[in-house]
């Protein structure tokens, strides 16, 4: 049996330096259950598409004022190719919906990071108009009213703008 004194000379030259270092434990404590969940989960995430509220609370700013007045999300869903927007729409305002639909994909995909390739309408009766106020003229009698109540103003700039603003709500309260 032979004895090879050069590796046997190293291991004693390693040991030595072993013995001289003294390795002081590093703690790393635990990362929180959630950052390994987020990592986990973030692919999903990503296929699945943005969370309703999410868009809604930003549509706004992603699709712009104009089409947000007459669009709503409802939410996302899975479809074969990606995921599918659902979009609320008053049947009236469906085809300028449908003729924005590249734009609005664009603007949604590049807001979320999401990868939605179509959208449905959920089409809406349209909104019920309020019934108008009509204003009508002051009678002699209440301006004259109106006028002797803003006689203690001294300023004639401020009376002159109280007796605009007095005008606008007696005229606007009586419904035609």
């Amino acid at each position: 049996m032979t004895t090879d004194w050069n590796k046997w000379e190293k291991e004693r030259e390693a040991e030595a330096r072993l013995a001289q270092t003294h390795a002081i434990p590093v703690y790393r404590p635990a990362k929180p259950m959630g950052v390994a969940l987020a990592r986990a989960l973030r692919p999903l995430l990503k296929e699945a598409g943005p969370a309703p509220e999410t868009l809604q609370s930003r549509w706004n700013e992603i699709v712009g004022l104009r089409i947000a007045a007459i669009a709503q999300p409802v939410r996302v869903s899975r479809g074969k190719d990606g995921g599918v927007l659902h979009l609320r729409v008053p049947s009236a305002a469906a085809p300028i919906i449908q003729h924005a639909r590249d734009h609005i994909l664009e603007r949604v995909n590049l807001a979320s990071g999401s990868k939605i390739t179509s959208i449905k309408l959920v089409q809406t009766a349209a909104p019920k108009q309020l019934a108008l106020i009509i204003p009508r003229p002051l009678t002699s009698e209440q301006r004259e009213a109106l006028l002797k109540r803003l006689a203690p103003v001294q300023n004639r700039a401020i009376r002159s703008a109280l007796a605009q603003l007095g005008e606008a709500v007696l005229t606007g309260l009586r419904k035609g």
